[in-house]
């Protein structure tokens, strides 16, 4: 992909880079937020490089430079069109026509430079690809789990009611119980973990996947043992942003009805997020079958409080579980608090976070996220869902490192960029720790991640709900799938439900598997960029397999074909795969 590169705003770093996301915080127009950039960049590179010319090397400098220069040029070429209107002036009072014509022309060009489009654009590209830039099947990383890169698909459209329309003024919303059976989705899950692992039963695939997990974590194949932590972290992001404080200190529950002025409000509502029953089936197995305490089990999205209507089915069958809070303790929520110390360090050295203490403290996770595009990232998955696990008030601060840094343009789009999704998918307290990644597709979401769920058009879905969950123990094989489902069905043609369809082709921006080209191989890496959340010394390791499928239609990865490196997707039913696919399972 080409691009033109001028004043990329969101490259700055450091201090400069704070001060740009304070002004973004506060809504500062991107006009003036050019001019504040552009001054304090000029000021910045002065103060510092005149004492001590050696800084210019810094890459902070490298950075400010071109931004500084940029905006300086805009200045200029103001001035310059001033003065040359101003000249234009005299000579036409004194009767020099031509002279004064040739100023006017000046001064046009002068204006033209300044407020030529790419100018005043923080960064622009001038030709943009779409889609993924490596082809089908050609695999890279090394793939992991019991059975390497196995990523397993159940889909049952007898999951969820065809006729919910979830939305504020039916009051239809997709987690309530006649919207979902439960029964069936609990057989979905049961019959996912038993395809992933090659087992018969329950006990025998969770013990699969502890024993794989702790041989790749510590080096023996050790199962769970009592008095051991489990966190489950859900997606529930929006409980914070959209309901009172009222509604918080009632237990997390959406209204009813709404207050004269409150119309715009409606939106905010039923977000695509972790619903009940494919969490409430992961503690019937955790508990009765496996064996796990329920005061060793923890639930909840660290970032926010659970929902009033995911706490109410799960408290109801297991009132031991830790189900956790970020405000409040009340409504049997537990509180948690920030760990003491950074525990996340991002690796292009600009800033580091702390944890929670679940998350520190538990001996295994299980991400459970929802199947939806991201309108900054392009998808969100369980990479993007530990968002909500480092303990700042808001996670605007990594949006530096998306495909959509601020607002709607894609200025942060292509390969081998630094990618923060890297970094969260390798630390050792969240994706490293993580026993099972699975990925809820009851409904799946539309264009925007904070707005309802749609019905997909591609088959099996047929302008139904997804109906689908998927499980693996290759967090970067998970994604690959899921991302070439997502990429498939958001492709800028399909229109979907005007509800939540603002943008149909964000899945497939230019790069929005970058993360997952990285994860995978060290060689994908950008320039002077190591990998290394923990501050460990130690790069990361291939974190899984990632590869695209050969079609949308018979969706074959490279071990569906026989190969012996990449994705093996196995899927319930085997029509969903192409002939050679689920061919004999370990």
């Amino acid at each position: 992909m080409s691009e033109i590169k001028r004043f990329d705003i969101y490259r700055l770093k450091g201090k400069l880079g704070e001060l740009r996301d304070w002004m973004k915080i506060r809504n500062i127009p991107p006009g003036l937020l050019f001019f504040l950039m552009g001054i304090i960049s000029t000021a910045w590179f002065l103060i510092r490089v005149i004492p001590k010319p050696s800084r210019a090397a810094y890459p902070c400098m490298k950075v400010a430079a071109p931004f500084m220069s940029g905006f300086v040029v805009y200045l200029l070429s103001l001035g310059g069109a001033v003065v040359a209107f101003r000249k234009a002036g005299q000579n036409l009072y004194r009767s020099r026509y031509f002279a004064a014509f040739l100023f006017v022309v000046a001064a046009a060009a002068a204006l033209a430079v300044s407020l030529t489009r790419g100018s005043l654009e923080l960064s622009a590209a001038s030709v943009q690809a779409t889609g993924p830039d490596d082809g089908p099947n050609q695999p890279m990383g090394v793939a992991q789990g019991a059975n390497p890169g196995r990523v397993v698909w159940v889909w049952n459209p007898d999951a969820t009611n065809e006729n919910c329309v979830s939305n504020f003024d039916r009051q239809d919303w997709f987690f309530k119980p006649e919207n979902t059976n439960s029964k069936v989705v609990s057989e979905m899950v049961r019959n996912s973990l038993k395809a992933l692992t090659g087992k018969k039963n329950i006990p025998d695939s969770w013990d699969v996947l502890f024993k794989t997990h702790n041989l790749r974590k510590y080096g023996k194949a050790t199962t769970y043992k009592k008095g051991q932590k489990i966190f489950i972290k859900i997606n529930q992001g929006t409980s914070r942003l959209g309901l009172t404080r009222e509604e918080k200190e009632n237990g997390f529950y959406y209204p009813t009805t709404l207050k004269p002025g409150e119309e715009r409000r409606k939106e905010i509502f039923g977000a695509t997020e972790t619903g009940p029953y494919v969490v409430l089936e992961l503690l019937r197995q955790l508990v009765n079958e496996v064996g796990v305490d329920q005061k060793d089990i923890g639930v909840g999205d660290p970032m926010t409080d659970i929902c009033g209507h995911n706490y109410e089915v799960w408290h109801a069958e297991f009132p031991d579980v830790v189900y956790t809070g970020k405000f409040s303790d009340k409504h049997g929520r537990t509180l948690i608090k920030p760990t003491e110390k950074d525990l996340l360090f991002y690796s292009d050295k600009t800033q580091s976070d702390k944890l929670y203490d679940v998350l520190e403290n538990a001996d295994y996770l299980i991400n459970s996220a929802c199947l939806k595009p991201h309108m900054s990232a392009g998808i969100t998955l369980t990479a993007k869902n530990h968002f909500g696990s480092q303990a700042r008030e808001n996670a605007i601060h990594l949006h530096y490192a998306l495909m959509v840094p601020i607002g709607s343009k894609p200025l942060n789009v292509g390969y081998r960029k630094y990618r923060v999704l890297v970094d969260l998918m390798g630390s050792k307290y969240l994706g490293q720790n993580t026993v099972l990644y699975l990925v809820e597709g009851l409904f799946g979401g539309g264009s925007s991640e904070t707005r309802a769920p749609v019905k997909y058009f591609m088959p099996p879905f047929s302008n139904d709900w997804c109906s689908s969950i998927f499980v693996s123990q290759d967090q970067v094989a998970l994604e690959s799938v899921c991302f070439d489902i997502l990429r498939t069905e958001w492709n800028g043609k399909n229109k979907h439900d005007p509800a939540n369809n603002a943008s149909e082709d964000r899945p497939n921006l230019n790069g929005v598997d970058d993360y997952l080209h990285q994860a995978a191989d060290r060689a994908n890496w950008p320039e002077k960029i190591i990998y290394d959340p923990d501050n460990s010394g130690k790069p990361l390791p291939s974190l899984g397999t990632h590869e695209h499928w050969n079609n949308p239609r018979d969706r074959q990865y490279s071990r569906n074909l026989g190969k012996k490196a990449g994705i093996e997707l196995v899927t319930i039913p085997d029509s969903l795969v192409g002939n050679k696919a689920n061919k004999k399972r370990n």
